[in-house]
């Protein structure tokens, strides 16, 4: 089954059923070696996620909205090696379309967590 079908179906299902399928991809610049990475999220047993219980934490407590996670106290350098970080899918059987830009991996990570460390 293609990735693309295993979200469709959970569009497909009814909204009381609260369907949680989010596709996850994280966008490195050359700094970083380019590297392309994505992973699927269901908060479900046996998902591809290898943080899956506390990338769902984070989402439960600030939602779907990437701004709204709040910062770790860790620090960061300055150097400019931007991350785009998208989420897709479905969150709780809300659409979700997400797409943010972060000045490099450490800060990613901060304001992130769990979420796109995979």
């Amino acid at each position: 089954m293609s990735l693309f079908a295993f979200v469709g179906t959970a569009q497909a299902a009814p909204a009381a059923h609260r369907t949680t399928a989010l596709v996850l991809t994280a966008q490195y610049s050359e700094f970083d070696g380019g590297a392309f990475r994505a992973t699927v999220l269901t908060c479900e047993r046996g998902d591809q996620h290898p943080r899956r219980a506390l990338a769902c934490a984070a989402l439960a407590s600030a939602g779907t909205d990437l701004q709204a996670l709040r910062a770790d106290d860790r620090a960061c350098t300055f150097h400019y090696a931007p991350v785009e970080v998208a989420m897709f899918g479905f969150w709780r059987g809300e659409p979700v379309n997400e797409v943010h830009t972060y000045p490099n991996s450490c800060v990613m990570l901060a304001h992130t967590g769990a979420l796109f460390d995979f």
